[in-house]
């Protein structure tokens, strides 16, 4: 029984030091510009729940692919549309 309790005391001190490392880094984003007529990349951006709301291209599959042509080419009305929530880092 005492082992069991020492394997779950460090399971537990194992998951709460991850539970405080930064899991959030700065990334780089695909948004609508402020006239609302072009995306445009922005970066050093954290998504959070408190910010300012962007219009994004989402990256992935099908989507932006990451580069500064692939933002600068989409279109603000079709995909610059999800909406997210940035803070700067």
């Amino acid at each position: 029984m005492k082992k069991l309790l020492s394997a779950l005391t460090v399971a537990a001190l194992v998951t709460s030091a991850f539970a405080f490392t930064d899991t959030n880094k700065a990334l780089t984003y695909c948004v609508r510009n402020a006239g609302g007529n072009a995306c445009v990349i922005i970066r050093d951006k954290l998504e959070f729940t408190i910010g300012t709301d962007f219009l994004h291209f989402p990256l992935g599959s099908g989507k932006w692919n990451g580069t500064l042509a692939g933002c600068t080419n989409a279109s603000p009305v079709t995909d610059c549309i999800v909406t997210i929530r940035l803070h700067d880092n």
